[in-house]
């Protein structure tokens, strides 16, 4: 038996092919992938199976948005970008209502840890500056991905390339100290004017916290990938 949302998403898609002249062929395609997604997801989704009262509130608030919607097409106050809000909405929401948000979780926190592991390590080869600057995206990114926005995920996935540049950087050092132990050692004490003990818990500690930053970003990116669909 189909449920409100169900059938919520074939009144949006008979509208859709109703007005299919007046959309343009972009906002179409936009709008008809989430469609195909929202319609697999809902087809055999039972409500009943929904147990908090947060998840509830948000499936009232579904059905309510959804039936607005409706009758904002039919009267056409309702514009097509509702619609495809909407759809985006109803995508994320399925999340919620069966409990699968395990690789957004997941991203998020993979992005905090492969930001910290930035911000210690890019001082040395990019400059302080560089980091502080930094730290106003990572952190907005950041809370947009914890409100379940879609930028967030932009945000963070901008962010790979300069993370895995900074673990290559720390990775062609440590591959130096394997290389040459000896010359970097006294290079580095040297440099910081420590000890040696010091200088040699800097070219073997932040080396392995490079690999570190590469697998949590290459991770990161994977799940948050994998949660697109849970963000709005």
């Amino acid at each position: 038996m189909a449920n409100e949302v169900y059938e919520i998403l074939i009144s949006i898609e008979k509208w859709a092919k109703a007005n299919s002249s007046s959309i343009s062929p972009k906002i179409k395609a936009r709008i008809n992938a989430e469609l195909k997604k929202a319609k697999q997801r809902y087809r055999d989704f039972d409500p009943t199976t929904i147990k908090g009262d947060t998840q509830k509130k948000v499936y009232e608030t579904l059905i309510k948005k959804g039936n607005e919607l409706i009758k904002g097409l039919a009267k056409k106050n309702k514009s097509k970008d509702e619609a495809y809000f909407f759809l985006r909405y109803a995508n994320a929401a399925y999340f919620d209502f069966t409990n699968l948000l395990g690789p957004l979780n997941t991203g998020i926190r993979l992005f905090t840890l492969s930001s910290a592991l930035f911000i210690a390590l890019s001082p040395q080869f990019l400059g302080a500056v560089f980091s502080i600057v930094l730290i106003l995206p990572i952190f907005l990114g950041l809370n947009a991905l914890k409100k379940r926005r879609t930028l967030g995920y932009t945000m963070a996935i901008s962010m790979v390339p300069i993370f895995l540049t900074v673990s290559t950087l720390w990775l062609r050092f440590g591959y130096r100290v394997l290389s040459d132990y000896s010359t970097v050692l006294t290079e580095t004490v040297n440099a910081t004017g420590r000890s040696p003990e010091f200088a040699k818990f800097l070219i073997t500690f932040f080396p392995l916290l490079s690999i570190l930053l590469l697998f949590s970003t290459c991770f990161m990116a994977y799940k948050l990938y994998k949660a697109k669909d849970m963000l709005i």
